[in-house]
This record gives C-alpha cells, structure tokens and sequence, in this order.
C-alpha cells in the first residue's frame, strides 16, 4: 500500500502534482524573467548611449536590474504555474482517473497550493535578501553613471544622514536627530564641509535648521568649526541644495532594494526621526500576506482550469481565470493607493487581497465540485 498523507491523498499523487506545478512554475518564471531581461538590456542600452559603458557592463546590469521587476512578476508565475499544470492534467484525462479513484478536487488542489505556500516562504526567507542585494548594486551603479546623482540617504539609531553634492563641487554631510515630515523642520543638526578631493573644510552644528525645496538649507544659530580657527556663531546661514522632500522620500521609500529581514529595523528608525513610513509599513505587511496570496492564487488557478472538465472551452475558461488574477492585481494596487492616502488601515489593505483570492477560490471549486 502506498504511504497515505492526511486527508486520505496517496503520497505519490500528493508528490507527482507538486513536481508538476513546481516545473511549471519554474519554466514560466524562467520564460518571463528572459523576456524581462531583453527588454531591459535594450532599455540601458538605450539610456547609455552617450554614456561611456561597455556592452559587457550593460549585460551585467541588466542582469542586476532583474530583481526589481522579478519580485513583482512570482504571483503571475503562481497563477499561470497552477492554470498550466491542471489543465494539463485534465486534458491528458489524469485527473479523470484521481476523480474515478476517489480523490476529490480539494485534495489534488492542496499539494499546488502547499507549494505556493512554500515558494512564498522561499522568496521572503533567502530570495528577497539576496534580490534587494543585487538591486542595491544596480541602483548604486544607475545612479553615478546613468543619472549622475550622488545624493544619498541613509538613517541610523542617531537620525537622518543626507549627503549632497554642491554647486562648486564640495560635498556636504548632514545629519539630524529629528525631522517634522510636513515643515521639514530639523533638530539637532550637523553640517560636514569636504572639498572635492575629500579633505575636510568646516563643521556646522545648529539646534534647528529648516529646508526649503530645490533652494537653501537655513540654519539657524549655527556654530561654525574649522581645523585652525576658533568657533564662530552665526543668527542664520545658509547651504545651497537641489534636494527637495520628495527626492529625499523617493531614495528612502523605494523598498527594492531592502532585504525583508531590514524592514522592521528600518521602520523603527525613519519612525524615530519623524518621517512618514506608510508606504514601507504597507509594503512591508504585504510581505508578510504573499503565503497567503500565493496560495489563493494557486487555488483560483486550480478552480478555472478544472472546470474545463464540465463546462470545456478550455480558453475561455484560463481567460477568464488570468481576468480574475489580474483583477486581484489591480486590487492589491489600488488598495495600496488607498492606504497611502490614509483612507484605510495598513493592515486591511495589505491583507485584502490575500483573502479575497481564497475566498475566490474555494467558491469557484466548491461550485465545481457540488454545483
């Protein structure tokens, strides 16, 4: 007798399905991935057209970039993973032969949706630390050769440390122990002077200092530091700067390039200094729901492909079952879209769309199995 599993699924079906949906799923990620990568080789090819960058350079990029979209494509590659094996199934009349044996959908449905689940774990454990690695690379890379930016952002238990490139060519370092996200007002802040070569000119340390958009740093009683001088106090200077809120939030809220395991640390601290982290939070929290996303992505893919079994046009039916998982995607968006807006909870628009996947479909098969 073969080894039963829970449920009464004989071992060597649980074991073939998830073989199957696994290869699959491989295969279409591979296939997208590739497609993606063209795209994207010729895109930088384009950008660094009068760039000095080397065709070899430009591959290794590209390859560097694919994390980025590659995150974002794993639930399609579910969703098309599950339509493809279980209509496979059907039309070569296997699933007839589990049906006639006993085995009800639910059972050879469980063993997709138990690797869906694991490839979620898989991709959050080692494949997203890994992925925002590599992206970090690259976006360190398109930044001081394709878009010759050296603005940078970083924070740490101290506050917000911002670095900026002047208008004669000095580089500027400032740190604040705390930011008003609406005024951007600053407290507790530090000004580092280099020259070009790296040598450092002067200090600046103020109790306030405000930013206004695109123009100046004002810093307000300012005491001044040079190597070989005596302090000196100032009622207001002020620094120049093409920095403005939404390029500061731009380098700290894209999350491609943070490893899951960062994201509570990081949170904490933007939180400490006083700028906003609604989108990391939601971001984050959507992490966290992909198991579950990914398990009703494949149960809907599972559910649309068996029907063809019944109601056949087996097309129309994976149409409609890629309209359905698109319309989830365009749901999680939007649902996001609210939640940056403060119209809904985090939590509400992070895990809606998980839940409503399953629910989706679980009534899709049981109306297959008992409608």
């Amino acid at each position: 007798m073969p080894k039963q599993r829970a449920r009464g699924t004989p071992w060597t079906v649980w074991r073939y399905i998830s073989v199957q949906y696994v290869m699959i799923f491989i295969g279409v990620l591979l296939a997208l991935l590739s497609l993606i990568y063209v795209f994207e080789v010729v895109e930088l090819l384009r950008r660094s057209s009068s760039r000095p960058t080397g065709l070899s350079e430009i591959l290794v990029m590209g390859f560097f970039k694919l994390p980025e979209v590659g995150m974002r494509i794993f639930p399609f590659a579910i969703l098309f993973a599950a339509l493809i094996c279980f209509w496979r199934l059907a039309r070569s009349h296997e699933l007839v032969v589990l049906r006639t044996s006993g085995v009800s959908a639910w059972e050879f449905a469980m063993p997709a949706m138990a690797m869906a689940f694991l490839i979620a774990v898989l991709k959050l454990a080692i494949i997203n630390p890994a992925g925002a690695f590599i992206f970090s690379l690259y976006q360190d890379w398109d930044n001081h050769v394709l878009r010759g930016q050296t603005n940078t952002v970083a924070f740490t238990d101290s506050g917000l440390w911002l670095r900026q490139v002047n208008d004669d060519q000095t580089e500027a370092v400032i740190h604040a122990t705390g930011v008003d996200n609406k005024t951007w007002d600053m407290r507790q802040v530090m000004v580092l002077l280099f020259n070009s070569q790296g040598q450092f000119l002067r200090r600046m340390d103020a109790p306030t200092a405000k930013l206004l958009p695109g123009q100046r740093w004002e810093i307000q009683n300012a005491v001044e530091s040079t190597a070989n001088a005596e302090p000196s106090h100032f009622d207001q200077t002020t620094l120049g700067t093409h920095l403005t809120p939404a390029k500061i939030e731009e380098q700290y809220t894209k999350p491609d390039a943070v490893s899951f395991w960062s994201f509570p640390e990081l949170i904490s601290r933007i939180r400490h200094t006083g700028l906003a982290v609604t989108g990391l939070e939601l971001f984050y929290d959507s992490l966290l729901s992909e198991p579950l996303l990914f398990m009703g992505l494949a149960l809907v893919g599972v559910a649309f492909a068996l029907r063809h079994q019944r109601a056949g046009g087996v097309m129309r039916l994976i149409t409609t079952g890629l309209g359905v998982g698109f319309g989830l995607f365009f749901l999680r968006d939007f649902m996001r879209a609210l939640a940056n807006a403060d119209i809904v909870p985090i939590a509400f628009a992070a895990w809606t769309p998980a839940l409503l996947a399953i629910m989706i479909g679980a009534s899709i098969l049981l109306y297959s199995e008992d409608g």
